[in-house]
């Protein structure tokens, strides 16, 4: 089962679930974050999610721009994969597209819903068929393009409504001449295609004529039309193109982020991400080499076509190579060849997140740690972290309680309990500077930052002790009214100055509080130790229960005796012949 999902956007695109190196189950996300996180809340409670939640040990997230994108690329890849919990969309339904009849003399314009839109004359794919219909009206007011049945057009002897309404030109009654129809048609393809720009460039002219002359009705018709595209456009930012290429991308900063994206007839058929745990800036070719041949491993793997979307230098070398290895021609591109762009930038997006993921996937302690040692500029690898407490009460059985921790979080191997002497019972900076004094003895269980309880004086009292100059020495004061998180922070320089939001700070109170815990916990331990051990033991009638509220009340046998036998007499199964024995006691 997952448990860690720190990773995962809050980003439209798509999520897909794996079992082993399996994909279980594909979706798609408006926010990928927060719909990933509700397969594992109990309120979700279908066999299906259920099941999910049972099989998919990982989850892989690829961002999109939209949610519309990340619909498309769902499709796309359900289809690829076929994964076995997609059972909803196993049906192979397909999106719509606009269709224009080509094998007719005044081709006629549809929507129409195909497994193989391939060809010039399909247009998409779309989401949602309302606005396809919507855009297809449009595209007959402006150029009055058929939506007639072959049969209907061959059976006509008058125009129809469609060019009463200016929808139509009648080319069934020979209205409009072949060449100049097929200009129409030909205009209307353009603006779906390459010249959307212009189109759009005279409707909005239009639009602005109309207003200017006051003819407002006129004037929001083509506002209605200028809408309408813009909607669409949307819809189809990943467009269906004869396109087969896989378009690589790199994000290089600490780390670096790779991303892949293989299109295949103009649709997506794989993502796939990878981090490499360095910087790699200065050698971007390496990179790409190293990336390239180990994806490829046969000849029917690798495509005729892949851009790079970065500046590489040995474009041509690795154009060679990759031909001599797999025995194809084999073209490499860096600017991003007609239809590919949408992809490149999804590759782009999808680099960059994987850096931020990475980042994410961090275990916060390590993160903590990292800033620990920028802002105090230590130098050092796999650090550790002792922190120092002391417990007692009124001064009896005092215990030290030192907890470590890494990286990786708390070390139990290394945690310690210190017995006090007696002689510095109450003396917290005694106790403290004892405590870590007989810590640095084992020269295998030396920490490399010291955090003790308490301030100024804690830290002049441990600094004789320490052996190793090297050794970042800090203590975590409490605050006003002894609230968490108000807490002040010391090195031997005086007060340091640490953001009470960051993960530096975080981690020193969190070092504190468990120390606290633990040291709690040995004086209790030893508290009832001592309780077990005692002089009340001799005495007939005094059983545990009764010795534990006596050491509760007065804390020593001495607390005990000097006690009023009035007092004593209230405490539960005491009475005046077992007070008698207990004032017998000698010490």
């Amino acid at each position: 089962m997952i448990k860690d999902l720190s990773h995962v956007p809050n980003k439209p695109g798509v999520y897909q679930f794996f079992n082993g190196s399996k994909i279980i189950y594909i979706g798609k996300a408006k926010d990928l974050n927060k719909r990933v996180r509700s397969y594992f809340t109990p309120a979700i409670k279908d066999r299906k999610t259920e099941q999910i939640k049972k099989q998919a040990i990982k989850v892989e997230t690829f961002a999109t721009h939209s949610e519309t994108e990340a619909l498309i690329l769902e499709q796309q890849l359900i289809k690829e994969y076929k994964p076995k919990f997609n059972i909803l969309l196993r049906d192979d339904k397909t999106y719509p597209f606009i269709y224009f009849l080509a094998s007719h003399n005044f081709p006629s314009i549809h929507l129409k819903r195909s497994k193989q839109a391939v060809d010039e004359n399909f247009f998409g794919p779309y989401t949602n068929a309302r606005l396809v219909r919507d855009q297809i009206k449009e595209l007959q007011k402006i150029f009055r393009l058929r939506n007639c049945s072959n049969s209907t057009f061959s059976n006509r002897s008058r125009p129809c409504i469609e060019y009463q309404m200016k929808r139509c030109s009648a080319p069934c009654v020979n209205l409009i001449s072949k060449s100049d129809y097929a200009e129409d048609v030909s205009s209307a393809q353009r603006y779906l295609t390459s010249e959307k720009k212009h189109i759009k460039k005279i409707l909005k002219e239009k639009m602005q004529l109309h207003s200017e002359l006051l003819q407002f009705e006129e004037a929001d018709r083509y506002k209605k039309r200028l809408d309408s595209i813009i909607s669409l456009e949307d819809e189809t930012s990943i467009n269906i193109h004869p396109l087969d290429i896989d378009i690589w991308h790199g994000s290089f900063e600490h780390k670096t982020g790779l991303a892949k994206i293989s299109v295949r007839d103009g649709k997506v058929r794989s993502t796939k991400t990878y981090l490499i745990d360095s910087d790699a800036s200065s050698e971007v070719d390496n990179v790409f080499r190293r990336a390239i041949f180990h994806n490829y491993l046969h000849k029917n793997q690798i495509p005729n076509k892949i851009l790079i979307g970065n500046k590489i230098s040995e474009r041509k070398l690795l154009q060679e190579a990759l031909e001599q290895t797999f025995k194809k021609k084999v073209s490499i591109f860096i600017k991003a060849p007609k239809g590919s762009k949408n992809f490149l930038d999804l590759a782009k997006l999808n680099s960059k997140q994987t850096l931020i993921n990475s980042e994410k996937k961090e275990p916060p302690m390590r993160q903590a740690f990292k800033e620990l040692i920028k802002k105090f500029n230590l130098n050092l690898n796999n650090p550790s972290l002792d922190c120092f407490d002391i417990s007692h009460h009124s001064g009896s059985n005092p215990k030290a309680g030192i907890v470590r921790f890494n990286e990786y979080g708390k070390d139990k191997k290394l945690y310690r309990t210190y017995n006090i002497p007696k002689t510095l019972g109450g003396n917290d900076t005694g106790s403290i500077a004892y405590a870590i004094s007989k810590r640095l003895k084992n020269k295998n269980e030396r920490p490399d930052i010291i955090l003790v309880d308490g301030g100024k004086a804690q830290l002049n009292a441990i600094k004789p002790n320490i052996i190793n100059k090297e050794t970042l020495i800090l203590a975590i004061e409490k605050g006003s009214n002894r609230k968490t998180f108000t807490e002040s922070i010391y090195s031997l320089k005086g007060q340091e100055s640490v953001k009470q939001d960051s993960k530096v700070f975080n981690l020193l109170v969190k070092a504190r509080d468990e120390a606290h815990r633990f040291a709690i916990k040995a004086n209790r331990s030893a508290k009832r130790k001592a309780m077990h051990k005692s002089a009340l033991d001799t005495i007939s009638g005094i059983g545990p229960k009764t010795k534990e509220a006596l050491f509760t009340k007065y804390k020593s046998i001495n607390g005990i005796l000097q006690a009023k036998d009035k007092e004593i007499l209230k405490i539960p199964r005491i009475n005046k012949a077992i007070l008698k024995k207990i004032k017998n006691i000698k010490i």
